[in-house]
Order: structure tokens, then C-alpha cells, then sequence
């Protein structure tokens, strides 16, 4: 099925385009708010002129056009400024999550070949590995900078550099090599061009309504393709004010910030929009201005849903995405929200539900595996022509997720493929009892997971965290999520934890889970 929305044109021209006309357009206003930098602002204006500073120093200090270049912030201005100043040196931006641990940091290095890394000065010491052949280039942001690393404050003193990302074929040229959440082993490089990405951030602005009237409260990291794009990159494209954090909390504070910037517009993921609605002083807040929240990344259940909105007034959408594309491929239109769905194509995406074993498609409202094509879908991985073959089927992005759409286009995710237990010849979606779960009074979060069993095959196993001052019962837990539920989606066993490993997009760490019991 084709998207039914207008077709939005996207214009043959590098990523820095969206800062560039925003420079031009609105060169004095502000662009971006650091709360954590005592309400630092910055104007579009500055963004534009302090990052053509960085990318001439870039050159002058050897990054080439096609290089690859890490980097390893936290939300903040320099992030903005370093990722746009790294794209009009030429290179390639090589997001790395400030979660990585030396393994890790050490993997994404070295499958990406960066030969320079931006990373803040008290990270270098876990950011840099010790071996040879690591970045050449070494930049920190803040103090004191160690011996022999560049000081990032100082390169954007300089003189503007030219913007060579200019001269790039958008369509074959790379713009940033994001690393997949890696929830089932390490991460895997995305080839994300130019295109796809000036691509995805067209069709974003479009389908999410914003324009330059909107502030955005911007608190997901910016090292994941859904803060990139859909936070950081589409406040750009359009001149919206962004107000900045690299934490949502303690929750009160992000309340508080709430409150003084008054955002109009909040893309979150469902662990906030939850935490959000336990904090008793939500349903006070003036909201006013408040258009919607948008989620992404992980499920949102359906009650969760409901209740933000019972409790806020504000209405709650769902929307839907990988690395792989860019990410946006769905979301709910304002105009008739689909609770429990991630809504329709985005503009120029065609979606098809088909049968992972016949790759043949199935008939309407039954579930499938969801396939995505359009101009945001990924060049394939960087140096894995085998994982991008199983991945890219002639134009067609095989998503891994099990999902079912209605007669309105409307597609409703039922849970990972690679994610489903499989128990005595049946198959368990490890969502459906985790939003059983979820809806227990003494449970707070909850993530489910098969483990090994010489007679099940696989036995469903959930990891649960209490209420604080709650007492759970093994028993009670497993009765109470198997309501309803036929009997072989019924837990065997039930651990009680602190909390639940996720990544920095919300999604759980299954892996994490399986090796912590020995699964």
C-alpha cells in the first residue's frame, strides 16, 4: 500500500541544507536553549557561522571529504555544532552512544574506520582506545583537555570554512553512519546518504505538523537516529525553537522545564510518557500550548495512551521507525489518532505485510512481517553485504517486526520476529504479556524474555520491578498477567530486579536479560 498523504518534494542538496536556509531565514532566532548551561541560547545565525568555523579547522587539521569522523556528545550545542560542522568538512558523522562501554566504543571505531573522534574531555579516557590504528584526530569538548587532544572551544574561533558537502551526489554520498540499537548482538553500521536523511527529515516535518511557530522540548539523545532526525534535525529543517537536555531526570525537573519553556511539541519514547504520568503534579501542569506527544522507539500500550491524555487533556500518537530508515516511516495523523497503532505511511513510503516464510503477501488484517520502501530506507550496512541482502529485498526494507494493518492503512505492531518465544510449537509475543504486566498497581516496568527449556522449547520468564514498598508474590504476578491469556502464554517464572536494561531509545536489552540468567 502507497501512502495516501501529499507527496512532499525533497531537494537534491546536502543534510547542511536545513541549517543553511535557516541561517538565512531566521538568522536571529533563537535556534537552541541549554537549561544545563545555565539557559545558554543560541541563534540560527550562530549555529551557522561557529559551525562553518569548526569544519575549516576540520580541513586544516586533515578530516577529507569522505572520512569518517565519532562523535560522542551529549545533548547539548556542540552536538549541533559538531555534527554540522563534520558534515561541511566533507566527512561522514559516526554517531556513538555516550552509554558505550570500551568494547563497544572499540567495535564502532573500528567498523566504522573513523579517523577522528569529538568526544568530551572527561569521556576520553574510555573513548579512545588505547590500541594503534584508532582516530588520528582527536577533539574535547570541555575541561581540562587532555595532552595532545585538540580543544573544541577553540576551533570555532577561526575563520569559516567552505561547506564541501556541497559537491556530493546526495543519493550515493554518505552523510552519518549510525550504529542499530544492537538489542540481539553488536551493532551493525547503517548507511544512511545525504538523501535519505534530508529525505526522512521532509517527510517527518510533514507528517508531525511543525513549523517554526513550535518549541521543542528535546531531551532524546541525539547519538540515536530518532533524537537526530525527528528531534534535532526536523527543529532545523523547519526553525522551530528546540530547548535542549540530555536527561529527562528527576522527573520533577523535567516538570519544571515543562513549565518554564512551555513546549508545543514533546517526541518522547513510552518509558517518559510513564514516569510522566506516575509524578502526581502532571495533571497541574499548564499545558496549554501543548499540541500533542508523539512516541517512538518501543511500544506504547494502550492504556499508557488513554491515560496521559485523561490526565493531560493532550493527545498521545504513536509513531514508527529503525536506524534503517532514517528512521520515520509512520505516524498517526492529528487528525484521527489510532490508539494502539504507529498510523499510516509516512509521504512517498509504500508498506506491505507479508509472510516471513513465503515472503508472499498475506490478506488483509492478518499479521506479517512489515516490509517499508521509500527514499528513506538505507543504503544497506557498512561492510556486511550479506546482513544488507538478507535485510533489502529489490527496494524493500524487511523491518523484523510483526504487524497487521487495517482497511484505513492503519498498522498495528504486534512484536519483533526475532523477539517471539517459541513454546512447545507455539509462538508468545513477549509484548503482550509485558502490557498484561504493565497494568499490575505494584509493577512499574516489566520485560519478558524466552529462555532455554528442555521440554518447552523456550519458557517465557519475566522481569519485573516493583513499586517501591511493594511486596510481590512469583504466583500472584504470573496469574494476574495470564488472564485472559491462552494457557501456553502463561509465565514460568517470574524475577523480581531494580530495573530493566534498556537502550538509550527505550528499547529493552533482551540480550542483557537472557545472558544475566544464563539463557
Amino acid at each position: 500500500m502507497k501512502s495516501r498523504r501529499p507527496e512532499v518534494s525533497i531537494p537534491h542538496d546536502s543534510l547542511t541544507l536545513p541549517l543553511r536556509q535557516a541561517a538565512r531565514c531566521w538568522p536571529d532566532k533563537t535556534a537552541l536553549i541549554e537549561p544545563e548551561a545555565g539557559g545558554r541560547a543560541w541563534s540560527f545565525g550562530e549555529l551557522e557561522e561557529a559551525s562553518s568555523s569548526l569544519a575549516g579547522a576540520l580541513a586544516a587539521a586533515g578530516v577529507a571529504p569522505g572520512e569518517r569522523v565519532g562523535l560522542c556528545l551529549p545533548n547539548g550545542a556542540a552536538y549541533v555544532l559538531a555534527f554540522y560542522g563534520i558534515l561541511k568538512a566533507g566527512a561522514v558523522v559516526v554517531p556513538l552512544s555516550t552509554h558505550y562501554g570500551q568494547r563497544e566504543m572499540a567495535h564502532a571505531l573500528a567498523l566504522s574506520g573513523a579517523q577522528g573522534l569529538v568526544a568530551e574531555a572527561r569521556l576520553w579516557r574510555e573513548a579512545a582506545p588505547p590500541q594503534a590504528g584508532g582516530p588520528r584526530l582527536k577533539v574535547a569538548v570541555g575541561q581540562p583537555v587532555p595532552p595532545g587532544i585538540l580543544d573544541f572551544a577553540s576551533l570555532l574561533n577561526g575563520p569559516p570554512g567552505p561547506d564541501l558537502s556541497l559537491g556530493i551526489d546526495p543519493q550515493a554520498a554518505l552523510a552519518v553512519l549510525p550504529f542499530s540499537s544492537g538489542t540481539t548482538g553488536l551493532p551493525k553500521a547503517v548507511m544512511l546518504s545525504h538523501a535519505n536523511l534530508l529525505g526522512n527529515l521532509h517527510q517527518n516535518v510533514a507528517a508531525r505538523e511543525l513549523s517554526e511557530a513550535d518549541v521543542m522540548l528535546n531531551h532524546l539523545p541525539f547519538f540515536h537516529i530518532y533524537g537526530m532526525t525527528a528531534l534535532m534535525g526536523a527543529a532545523v529543517q523547519v526553525g522551530a525553537s528546540q530547548v535542549v537536555v540530555s536527561r529527562f531526570q528527576p522527573v520533577e525537573w523535567f516538570l519544571d522545564l515543562m513549565e518554564q519553556y512551555r513546549p508545543t511539541v514533546l517526541l518522547t519514547v513510552p518509558l517518559v510518557v510513564q514516569e510522566l504520568c506516575r509524578h502526581p503534579r502532571l495533571p497541574t501542569l499548564d499545558l496549554s500550548r501543548l499540541r500533542y506527544v508523539n512516541t517512538s522507539a518501543a511500544p506504547l500500550a494502550p492504556e499508557l495512551q488513554e491515560r496521559f491524555t485523561r490526565l493531560t487533556g493532550v493527545p498521545v500518537t504513536q509513531g514508527f521507525g529503525l536506524t534503517e530508515s532514517s528512521p520515520t516511516t509512520h505516524v498517526n495523523p492529528l487528525e484521527r489518532v489510532k490508539v494502539g497503532s504507529i498510523g499510516t505511511p509516512v509521504s512517498l513510503t509504500e508498506q506491505r505485510i507479508m509472510d516471513p516464510r513465503t515472503l508472499e503477501e498475506v490478506p488483509l488484517g492478518q499479521v506479517g512481517e512489515l516490509w517499508i520502501k521509500g527514499p528513506q530506507i538505507m543504503l544497506g550496512y557498512y561492510h556486511d553485504p550479506a546482513a544488507s541482502a538478507a535485510t533489502l529485498v529489490d527496494g524493500w526494507l524487511r523491518t523484523g517486526d510483526l504487524a497487521r494493518q487495517d482497511e484505513e492503512g492503519y498498522v498495528f505492531i504486534v512484536d519483533r520476529l526475532k523477539e517471539l518465544i517459541k513454546t512447545k510449537g507455539f509462538q508468545v509475543a513477549p509484548a503482550e504479556l509485558e502490557h498484561a504486566l504493565l497494568a499490575h498497581p505494584q509493577i512499574i516496568d516489566a520485560a519478558v524474555v524466552g529462555l532455554a527449556d528442555a521440554e518447552l522449547g523456550e519458557a517465557p520468564v519475566a522481569w519485573v520491578v516493583p513499586r517501591p514498598g511493594a511486596v510481590l508474590k512469583e504466583e500472584e504476578v504470573i496469574d494476574f498477567a495470564g488472564q485472559g491469556l491462552a494457557r501456553y502464554k502463561r509465565l514460568r517464572g517470574v524475577i523480581l530486579t531494580e530495573a530493566i536494561p534498556r537502550s538509550a531509545s527505550g528499547k529493552i536489552l533482551r540480550r542483557v536479560l537472557k545472558e544475566s540468567a544464563g539463557g
